[in-house]
């Protein structure tokens, strides 16, 4: 299987020059938690995600490990909804500069090594290096529970 078979094809971006402001509201009207941000010509330049904006809203610096959060909110952490940010501060700011991707005709296994071993949610797809889609840890999720229910119907 590969992995053009399981990607969401099409990937919503934010460009580089979006507020935070609009990037929480983007995001909370989609139900996504991150998104590729480009520059003017549509062009990939990093990543954006709510881990960015929190860590944005609190103060802190990009993160060193994943759980980086985690001693900051314990067990009530903010709803996006509620962060505020500073006037001015854009995707562009916070953002990731670089993409984890792989290639849309990549083995699923590789897909999984990778985001196994980086520790990724969502890696972007990408076709003679232009983004063709993403594949999220849902996807995954679906994946394997479709992939259970034809082995239950098999038997």
């Amino acid at each position: 299987m590969i992995v053009a078979e399981i990607m969401h094809k099409g990937v919503m971006t934010v460009e580089r020059s979006t507020s935070l402001q609009e990037v929480s509201k983007f995001f909370i009207e989609h139900g996504i938690t991150g998104s590729p941000v480009v520059d003017d010509q549509g062009v990939p330049v990093g990543v954006v995600s709510m881990s960015d904006l929190t860590a944005h809203a609190a103060g802190l610096d990009k993160p060193k490990d994943s759980g980086y959060l985690q001693h900051l909110w314990h067990d009530d952490p903010p709803h996006v909804a509620d962060l505020t940010f500073e006037a001015g501060i854009t995707a562009g700011d916070v953002m990731t500069d670089f993409l984890i991707r792989v290639d849309a005709k990549a083995e699923v296994r590789e897909l999984l090594e990778l985001m196994k071993s980086a520790r990724l949610h969502r890696v972007f797809v990408t076709d003679q290096d232009k983004l063709v889609g993403i594949v999220t840890t849902l996807d995954l999720v679906m994946l394997l529970d479709r992939l259970l229910e034809e082995k239950t119907v098999k038997k």
